[in-house]
């Protein structure tokens, strides 16, 4: 196998069957330029997948499968995956997310072409084709808390036309420059999940980079989240803590929502 361009990284947490699904449209969409894809595998408190996916993919020279002894979160996971990944570019991709034609290959152009590119992400659509809104403002707090509690994730437009800027987009889809990403030391270890990525997206600014969202590249994200719902169903669960925690972190490192830190 060549040396690869593009490094493709997951980190999975009890999702064996969504890795299946992203690898079979990768299988259908591979990108033009050489690649391989790191798995990261986050055990859950059954266990983990990491004997599973090492067995499925054990004659697949692309994929690499990285066993953890314990769950260290979604951006531990990525910093453990970056430690295998040799290509100059990287996309940081979901369990539950799905190439489509061309996705892949438009967004590593864009990144080479556009003035300033920091990181690079597609349109995100469900299965039955409703957009999703994964690049958004950076957050207020109670703009936060209204939304993990009370949002709607669905928008009822696509956007359309060229690359557009914001201020910060979801991690489920990105792709850029792994020197980028190594320069500015990956994601914040203080943040075990969430709000990594809108972290790191205004590290990217304040690096002088932007984040660009390019419309005609397309790849389809599951509907359910983490996040967002009814409220009494949202406070009971262990991740509404965890993000109200993620949230108290996000906002004094950056004193509330100031941009010039």
């Amino acid at each position: 196998m060549k040396s690869p361009a593009l490094s493709l990284l997951t980190v999975n947490f009890g999702s064996a069957d969504r890795i299946n699904s992203l690898w079979q449209s990768i299988q259908k969409f591979p990108p033009k330029k050489e690649w391989e894809w790191i798995i990261v595998d986050n055990p859950t408190k059954k266990g983990g997948d990491g004997e599973f996916l090492s067995h499925f993919f054990k004659n697949e020279d692309r994929v690499h499968v990285v066993q953890l002894a314990s769950n260290l979160g979604y951006g531990g996971g990525n910093a453990e995956g970056f430690r295998f990944c040799r290509g100059e570019f990287l996309a940081i991709l979901n369990p539950d997310t799905q190439v489509q034609e061309g996705t892949l290959d438009i967004l590593l152009s864009a990144l080479q072409s556009e003035k300033k590119a920091g990181i690079i992400v597609p349109v995100l659509q469900t299965n039955k084709g409703e957009i999703l809104e994964n690049c958004r403002k950076f957050p207020t707090f109670w703009g936060l808390m209204k939304r993990r509690l009370f949002g709607s994730q669905i928008l009822p437009f696509a956007p359309e036309g060229s690359a557009r800027e914001t201020d910060w987009a979801q991690g489920s889809f990105w792709v850029l420059r792994r020197e980028l990403f190594e320069k500015l030391g990956g994601f914040d270890p203080c943040f075990f999940l969430f709000l990594e990525d809108t972290d790191f997206c205004r590290r990217v600014w304040n690096a002088g980079f932007r984040v660009l969202q390019i419309p005609s590249a397309i790849a389809e994200h599951s509907p359910n989240r983490l996040s967002g719902g009814n409220i009494l169903r949202a406070i009971s669960r262990k991740t509404f803590w965890v993000h109200l925690e993620s949230a108290v972190k996000y906002f004094v490192k950056w004193h509330y929502g100031r941009r010039d830190k």
